[in-house]
Parts: C-alpha cells; structure tokens; sequence
C-alpha cells in the first residue's frame, strides 16, 4: 500500500482457512506489509487487516488472474468472475471505501485460475502451445495485486470492473466500466447469481478527461438483476487517440489479449463526494473496418426475399431440390440478428445457428454462409456479418477467429493465436461478382490484405507451407495433426489469387504482382512438401519428413485453389469414387472410412460429412474440369440433405456419413449448411459462375437437362437463363433488362452470347 495526502494505510496478511472445495489446498499467506498476495494453486479465502492512519476515502487498485471477491468490513465490495473462455486473463478493478482511522477488515476468497479444457491438449494440439502457457504465466503471474491510498473526503460506497468492451459513436470510442454498490455478506458465490440487497446510488456521475468527459449509462435489466449498473466512458476521439500499437510483424503478445493503450483519469461522482482515479484505457479494435459505428440492418420478411433471389429451373427428376432451396433462405432469415448499439459491432448479422452457438460468430462460418447469402444481395446485405468480424480485427491484422456479439470481445478456446481459415476474401470476391460493387472492395481490401500478412509471417513454416491447429483451421478433433497443412496452405495460395485478382481490379498493380508471386511460391511449396506420393494423396507433413496416414477431406482444398497439377488430379478423384474412402453414402466425409479414427455416425471432425468441406471439395473439382464428377457428388450430397428435411424438417450442422440423418454431434438450423442447398445448387448443378465486375456470366449446364435459373441478380441485370434439348442441339434462351455477356461452355466448346436488353436465343 501506498502513503496519501490523508494518511498511509499498512496491510498485514493472514491465513483463512482451507479451500472450500478442496480442503488439501493451502491457502498460503504473503509477507506482511505486501501489497501483493501470491496466490497458491487451488482456491481458498485469505484475510487482511488494513491500518489505516486516517479517515475518508479507501481506494484501492486491484489485479488479479483469478475470479475474486473481496469483502471490506462484511460488506461485499468486489464479486468478479473470469471465464475461461474470457480473452481476459486479468481482471482490472477498484473499490471505493468510506473508512475511519483504524483497523479495516478485507476477507478475500478466490477461485482456481481459469484453464482451458484439457482435451483441448489432446485432441488439438499446437507446436506453441508449451511456449504459449509458460508465457501466460510469466506474463500473468498468480498473485492478487493491491494498491491502496487514503483519499480526503467521502465518495460513493462501489467497486468498479474495468474491460476492454468498447463501441464507436460519433468518432468516440465508449469503454464499458461496471459499477457494483457495497453490499452486505451473501453466501452466493458467482455474480451470476447475487442479488443486489443494497440499493445502488441513486445519483452516480462517471466522467473521464476524453471529450466529451461524460460517461453514459447503458444498465440491462440483467446488470440490474444481479446489482450492477453498466456505463460506458469514452476514452478515444479523434483528436485525442492512442496509436496503433503493433505494426504487422511476427506476433510478440500473448492472445488472446487487448493491452492497455494508456492510463486515463477517471471521476467519481455522487451525493456523498467525488473522487479520482486512476482507468485503464484499453486499445480499439478495428482499425481498418469498412464501418465501426453501429448503423441498422434490414431483415427482409420471406415474401420480400423470394422476388429479390434467383429461382432454379430444374428438371422433374430434381424438382425436390427446389424444396430444399427454399428451405435454406427461410432458415437464413431465423438467424437475422441485431445486436445491442452499444455491443461494440456495427450492425445486425446472420448467426452461426439456431441450435447452438447463440452468442458466437466464427470467421469460416460466416464466409461461407457469406457465399451463399450473397445471391440475396438486394434485399440482405451479405457483408453485414463481416463486417462484424473486420471491427474486431486487432492492429497488425489478426482477426480472431470467434466472437461473443454481447460485448464485441474475442473468446478463448484454445490458448493460442487461432484464425480461422483465411475465407473472408473469398466471400467478399463472391459478392462483388454477383453485386459488381467495387467500392465495397476498396474499402475491405486493406482489412484482408492485413490479415493475410499476418497469417503469412506468423503461420509460414521455413519449407513455405503452413501450420495451423484442430481449432484455429475448424477441424476440432479431426486426426489431422502435424506441421504443414494442406488447408491452410491452399487457403492462403487461394486468398493470395483472389486478393491479386481485387488489387488489379482496383488499380494497385504492385500489390497484384506481389500477390500472385506469393500464390505460385506456396502452391510450389505445397506440391513439394504436402503430397504424400505413396497414398496419392496431400496430408499434413510431419517432423521426421512423413505424412500423416490419416486422408482427410481437406486433401481436396487444393483443388479450389487451382495449385494441383493434372496427374494428381486424377489420383484425387480416385480417392473421391473410392467406397473405402470418401465415397459414402452421404459423401464426402470428413475422414476417409479406411481410417481406424472414421466413425459411421459422425463423431463430428471423424467421418461427419460437412457443408463447407463439400463445398470446398466439389468447386474444386469443378475448377480442375471434372464437371461430371463435381456434379453427380453435388446432387449426391443434396440428395442426401432433401432426405434428412424431409424427416426432420431441419437443416443440419453436419450428417452421418453412412445413413441418411444428422451426424451424432450436429445443430439445427445452421447458416453455412446453405451452401449446398443455394450455392453448389446455382453453381455447379445448374453451373453458373457470376462476374458481375465484367457484366459477365459463364455457364456450364449440364448436357440434355432443361434447365436454368429466373431473377438472377447480376449488378444492375436482372437475367433468365434456359436451357432446352432441341433435338441433336440446345437452345439458350437469355431475357435481361442490362446488357450481359453470358458464356457457354459445353462439349463441343464455349460459346459468347452478347445479351442486349430483352431476349436473345442461341441454338448449340
């Protein structure tokens, strides 16, 4: 403890007694005269006695990597807990104490120090992760730090939690503070379940030394349940911001973690006084974010959506198909969101799922249902999500991969950096090509850009491939563990072509070269170190110079990124026809079936068949030219869906491999699953590929089928595309009220039709 003005406080701790839950654990005690208490490993209660050598104001600076209460003279002043799921490994508080001369009593109980779950370790690896925990605890010692002054005068009886939560407004950055009142002793453990007994002040002021100065108070009825009251300081505004505080370059701290950008004064007021201390204010996520004030999002009713999507023509032996169709834009719109204004994001968004997930919003989740949702453009913006997912991304360009849209904040799973795979270029291509909307472009380009340096100079391993883990790459328990990737490889060989291809669209000519040299370096590296020659497979490399014996769908991801040479492309197919591997009755799973890890029920990452791996797998294909193969999987797989809905009435997270039914761990109603049925559907059974930035459509329908697609939204056209066998030929009928150039590529080759305002017919 420190002197004061008023008088100088000495702390003397004790010993209180045994852990609660685990009476073998020693409690421990620090040296006397210590404003910090080293914490044993177990939780327990200690006991403190401050002398304070004057009256007034006790304010004392608290720290802590454990949940803690703390009661001052019986009267609880501080009930924190930390999540082990919280990015924040510390917990940043002060407690506000009217006191006399004298004695005071503090009885401080804390909880075990959060730690992730230990099947984290065994089913998800990580090659930083022993580096990782030693540096949590260097950097996160356990021990309960107190720093405490005697202040003149009287203030209000609180304690107050400080966290990084932080949301946009008028160019001010608005910090959550939560403010708790004294209260008397409760035997309740958990903030979660306190009930406030006394009453909080009925007038409280919170003003800091940012313009403009007051603090606005934004108290739930959930805060109040519980006997706290929420109020946001504002701690940036553009004259008076921090600097970033990390370029891009090999990650130095821990994650995930929001440091502090500086320390600001923060005032105290109520109808007993006022007084000041002393506030962390913690950095602003988003720096490079399109949008990170909050602005509404429009949610169309289905009856407005139906005229705004395309609408499939299909043959009778598929028409069950368009039933499913259906079904997938009627889930999407169950999983419109909108958010708090004050949690931090900047619009409404689409949900992870309906059936889990409630409060999270993942990287390759909401790419891919990006992808599919895109072609509901003008009546739901596909971008909104990511835009939720660029206003959390960190200066330097990481992005993390969950986000808990409560507070805005970053969750931790496992204990290391854990970016998804690196989609969201690929969405945002996906969209442009269907809205033609360039400026969209500019303004996420430098967010992308970012984010894939980052992956570069943290992830690229000295051979040129890259490494990643079972959670941060969304395969969780996949037995799919080594060094190199083939996911994240390809994925960034894919972001890399995609970024250089929006860099030329935008006239950034050094960017695209740069770009396209990094896509043909790791497609290289990945040819050269990540196919396993005797299985005729790619599979993630291990340390000794193998390959992992396990073949897992994402074998095939390369594929989608155009970097697999023609001879290898036809031992893929082989391995994807093949009824001992990944042709199952529901293809494509997870794990090929001649894995002693395949389970036939799903046991997710271990044999599940999954939309956004199918996805990946048959455009792949379809890219590589194997349209017949990449079609008949695609019918397959939603064949399989139609029967599951049918039985169900739900859209399923994944499904068993060998039956017809969900996997064994599967949600409903979950958003990526509209892949299959509204992307795979438009863009390979029907096989239209949009570019509306060239006011151009290809098409690769399939041969002797009538078939096509009404209202598609191209840019500013709105097309009708058909198909239909006219004898030894085909006839393609165009009706477009924008000029379009649609190109046709059957067996015989491809064909360009300059489609004028109105209809236009060409015979093959």
């Amino acid at each position: 403890m420190n002197p004061s003005p008023n008088g100088a406080v000495c702390v003397f701790w004790s010993h209180a007694g045994q852990s609660r839950r685990d009476p073998e654990l020693d409690c421990g005690a620090a040296p006397e005269n210590a404003g910090a208490l080293a914490l044993t490993q177990g939780p327990g209660f200690h006991r403190a006695r401050l002398q304070c050598l004057g009256s007034g104001t006790l304010l004392l600076h608290l720290g802590c990597p454990r949940p803690l209460r703390i009661w001052v003279d019986g009267r609880l002043g501080l009930d924190e807990h930390i999540a082990w799921r919280s990015f924040q490994r510390e917990l940043r508080a002060a407690a506000i104490v009217p006191v006399e001369a004298g004695e005071v009593d503090l009885l401080i109980e804390v909880g075990p120090r959060p730690r992730h779950p230990r099947r984290i370790d065994l089913h998800c690896p990580s090659r930083s992760r022993q580096r990782l925990m030693s540096a949590v605890l260097e950097r996160f010692p356990d021990v309960l730090s107190l720093d405490g002054t005697i202040e003149p005068g009287r203030a209000p009886a609180i304690s107050l939690r400080f966290t990084p939560s932080q949301f946009f407004r008028d160019g001010v950055a608005w910090q959550q503070v939560l403010v708790r009142p004294l209260r008397e002793f409760s035997p309740q453990l958990s903030s979660d379940h306190v009930l406030a007994i006394e009453q909080s002040p009925a007038i409280l002021r919170l003003r800091s030394e940012v313009l403009p100065y007051d603090a606005v108070e934004r108290t739930t009825d959930a805060h109040a349940r519980v006997g706290l009251r929420r109020f946001f300081v504002p701690v940036s505004e553009p004259a008076n911001a921090p600097p970033a505080l990390r370029e891009e370059a090999v990650e130095s701290r821990l994650e995930p973690e929001i440091e502090v950008a500086r320390m600001l004064r923060l005032s105290v007021e109520g109808e007993e006084g006022t007084l000041a201390l002393s506030m962390p204010g913690f950095e602003s996520l988003g720096r490079l974010a399109p949008h990170r004030e909050y602005h509404e999002f429009r949610t169309p009713s289905i009856d407005e959506l139906r005229p705004d999507v395309p609408k499939p023509i299909l043959p009778e032996e598929w028409a069950a198909l368009g039933g499913l169709y259906d079904a997938a834009w009627e889930m999407l719109l169950t999983l419109t969101r909108r958010p708090a204004p004050d949690s931090g994001l900047p619009n409404g968004y689409l949900t992870t799922s309906g059936g889990g997930f409630h409060h999270y919003v993942f990287v390759w989740d909401s790419s891919f249902t990006a992808m599919a949702s895109a072609y509901a453009w003008r009546a739901l913006d596909p971008g909104a999500t990511l835009d939720v997912l660029y206003s959390r991304q960190f200066d330097g360009g990481y992005i993390h991969r969950e986000v808990d849209v409560r507070d805005g904040m970053p969750v931790l799973y496992e204990p290391d950096f854990s970016p998804n795979p690196p989609l969201l270029a690929i969405a945002e291509w996906k969209i442009a090509c269907l809205r033609g909307d360039r400026l969209r472009l500019r303004r996420v380009y430098p967010a992308l850009l970012a984010n894939h340096r980052w992956i570069k100079k943290n992830r690229r391993l000295d051979d040129g491939t890259y490494w990643t883990t079972g959670l941060a790459n969304g395969l969780d328990n996949s037995p799919s563990l080594g060094e190199g990737y083939p996911d994240l490889t390809a994925q960034m060989a894919h972001a890399a072509e995609t970024l250089a291809t929006i860099a030329t669209l935008l006239g950034l000519t050094d960017d695209a070269d740069e770009l396209r040299r990094g896509q043909l370096e790791i497609g290289a590296a990945l040819n050269r170190r990540l196919w396993d020659e005797s299985a005729g497979i790619y599979s993630t490399s291990l340390a000794d110079g193998g390959h992992n014996p396990n073949k897992v769908v994402t074998a095939f991801w390369p594929l989608w990124a155009g970097i697999v040479p023609p001879d290898r492309v036809e031992s893929l197919a082989r391995h994807l026809t093949d009824p001992r591997s990944f042709a199952r009755h529901h293809p494509v799973p997870s794990l090929a079936a001649d894995s002693p890890h395949y389970q036939a029920g799903g046991d997710y990452w271990r044999g599940s068949t999954w939309a956004p791996t199918n996805y990946a797998t048959i455009k792949g294909f379809a890219r590589a030219g194997r349209w017949e193969l990449a079609r008949a999987t695609a019918l397959r797989h939603l064949q399989v869906m139609e029967e599951v809905r049918r039985t169900t009435g739900k859209i399923w997270e994944n499904y068993a491999p060998d039956a017809s039914r969900p996997g064994s761990v599967s949600q409903p109603d979950y958003s990526w699953s509209a892949l299959g049925p509204i992307a795979l559907l438009l863009e390979v059974v029907i096989g239209l590929e949009p570019d509306a930035t060239r006011n151009a459509i290809a098409w690769t329908p399939p041969p002797g089928e009538r078939v096509g697609v009404d209202h598609y939204p191209l840019g500013p056209a709105t097309i009708c595309l058909l198909q239909e066998p006219n004898g030894e030929r085909h006839r393609y009928t165009v009706r477009t009220d924008s000029p379009v150039t649609l190109e046709i590529t059957t067996p015989s080759g491809v064909s360009i039709m300059n489609c004028r305002i109105g209809k236009s017919e060409l015979d093959i």
